[in-house]
């Protein structure tokens, strides 16, 4: 980690910001010089020190981590960070100068233009990306070939460019199937008064048929706010985090849009009759899975239809061990349609430190790592799931990976599941390992078939000027007034107007206006 005073100065503008206002086995590259563990063993290994906020490895020295540092020739630092906790702890680290060669996969565009600005990330060349990287390029490159564009900042090219197939699906609800037959439903309901008639019986019919009113309809993930009550806002036609276009023409924000004021409406009078479970302002999709097992809830609707599936890792597995299914639905959205809230599979790069960038020999080291876990088989294998007949096992004639259910050996135990693997869902060949094809059924079944409309962001992740000087406070100024609302603690009428004008004048207007103009440029091209 470099001791940068330029940095640690500009860093600590951002910390005292933020707390004022409140993201194959046996492949080859073509060239030796792009070859993973190519540089001499004789020489010294190459630090990296790489800060993630996600599923972070229970000790450091860990199998992977070592396995790693044999191939490439190089020792891994890790700085570990709580998904839900990250952001402030990362700035404090900035502003003490420590700046980590890779940053964590959260971040966002926001933040790759801000610390451009300070010098805290510098540009990548672009030649060296292709160098070092030249089958993740080509993979990159057959999902959206301009994801290049989202790290382009004042002419130069900002860290690697990164897509995520899962941001092409969209958020559905989904409900508890049992419970649903117990009130009389023999499908998901398809109404948003369907719906709450639904979240009534969950909450006063005994659905459980324990003789107590002990459960609630909707859970939700407040920990992570772009996420909460999604398709209740989509079927209001709206993503309240993102930008659309209005009846104008220009861009208008989802979440001080009529639409959103609608849906926080609903979502409020549901809090108050009992249907919303209080605990959702705290809750993370870990916390819902545990009363999805323990019945305690009967809906969700940050839900895509594989999670549904009893392998997977959210809501499915959950309720299978208990016996429970849940089936994935679909509402009718207020203009007729059937919608979706989705990212869409453009999303921030991944991002170096400036000292990284600045030494040719580290960079190169970086991108061979890169390049290593997110193409490579072998690389992949160990990065996703650890030591292979230990914490999971590989099928010889299908190639489906089946992980360890034994606690003991799991993943993060040996240091698997993503975290040194920051590039893990870009190249599609990878999916021959965990996609079996019912989730490719599942998927037609509740996308396809009922012609689902995806909601994405007007113009997706976009380097704006503007955004870094206000969004932070923008973002906490919409996070306070929906949970106040949705708890009922402000009113969605004149006090939505109030939040409205509020955030407009602190930056929205000025964010809204950029986002109009790049629009309308891309119109003309």
């Amino acid at each position: 980690m470099g001791q940068r005073k330029k940095a640690a100065a500009a860093a600590t503008a951002v910390l005292l910001s933020a707390s004022l206002m409140a993201g194959c086995s046996g492949d080859k590259n073509s060239t030796a010089s792009s070859a993973p563990g190519s540089t001499a063993k004789s020489e010294k290994p190459i630090e990296i020190v790489i800060a993630n906020n996600y599923n972070a490895p229970e000790t450091d020295d860990n199998y992977v981590q070592k396995k790693l540092e044999e191939k490439l020739n190089i020792k891994i630092k890790n700085v570990k960070y709580e998904r839900s906790s990250w952001r402030e702890k990362f700035s404090v680290l900035l502003a003490s100068g420590d700046v980590p060669d890779l940053f964590p996969v959260d971040v966002t565009e926001t933040d790759m233009v801000q610390w451009a600005d300070q010098g805290i990330i510098a540009p990548v060349p672009v030649e060296d990306i292709k160098q070092y990287m030249p089958n993740y390029v080509k993979a990159l490159d057959a999902v959206d070939n301009t994801a290049w564009e989202i790290g382009l900042y004042k002419g130069q090219n900002y860290g690697v460019p990164r897509v995520y197939l899962g941001g092409l699906n969209g958020f559905l609800p989904a409900y508890n199937e049992q419970w649903l037959k117990k009130i009389g439903y023999t499908s998901t309901p398809k109404t948003l008064a369907e719906v709450e008639d639904v979240l009534n019986k969950f909450v006063n019919n005994d659905p459980d048929g324990n003789g107590k009113k002990d459960t609630y309809g909707l859970g939700g993930r407040g920990k992570l706010t772009n996420q909460l009550f999604p398709s209740i806002f989509a079927a209001h036609n709206v993503a309240p985090y993102q930008f659309r276009l209005g009846a104008d023409g220009k861009a208008e924000y989802g979440g001080v849009s009529e639409s959103s004021r609608a849906a926080l409406k609903l979502l409020a009078k549901w809090y108050k009759a009992g249907y919303i479970d209080p605990e959702f302002i705290t809750s993370d999709n870990n916390e819902n899975n545990v009363k999805v097992a323990n019945q305690k809830i009967g809906m969700l609707d940050n839900v895509q239809p594989g999670n549904t599936y009893l392998e997977s890792g959210y809501i499915g597995k959950a309720a299978y061990e208990k016996g429970l299914s849940y089936i994935p639905g679909s509402i009718v959205s207020t203009d007729g349609q059937l919608h979706a809230v989705a990212y869409g599979a453009r999303q921030a790069p991944i991002l170096i430190g400036t000292d990284a960038v600045k030494d040719k020999a580290k960079l190169a080291k970086i991108l061979q790592l890169l390049e290593y876990v997110s193409t490579t088989d072998e690389g992949w294998l160990l990065t996703q799931y650890g030591e292979e007949g230990n914490t999971y096992t590989k099928d010889p004639q299908t190639n489906l990976v089946t992980a360890s259910t034994d606690p003991n050996k799991a993943g993060n135990k040996v240091g698997a599941s993503g975290f040194y693997n920051m590039l893990g869902g870009v190249d599609r060949s990878k999916t021959k390992f965990n996609t079996k094809p019912v989730y490719d059924e599942l998927a037609k079944k509740y996308y396809t078939d009922p012609g689902i409309k995806l909601i994405t962001d007007l113009i997706g992740p976009t380097s704006l000027t503007s955004k870094p000087k206000y969004w932070t406070n923008l973002q906490t100024l919409q996070d306070s007034y929906f949970i106040k609302a949705i708890l009922g603690e402000v009113n969605t009428d004149g006090d939505f107007d109030t939040y409205k004008a509020n955030w407009l004048k602190s930056g929205g207007q000025e964010v809204t206006n950029e986002v109009t103009k790049v629009y309308e440029d891309r119109k003309k091209k």
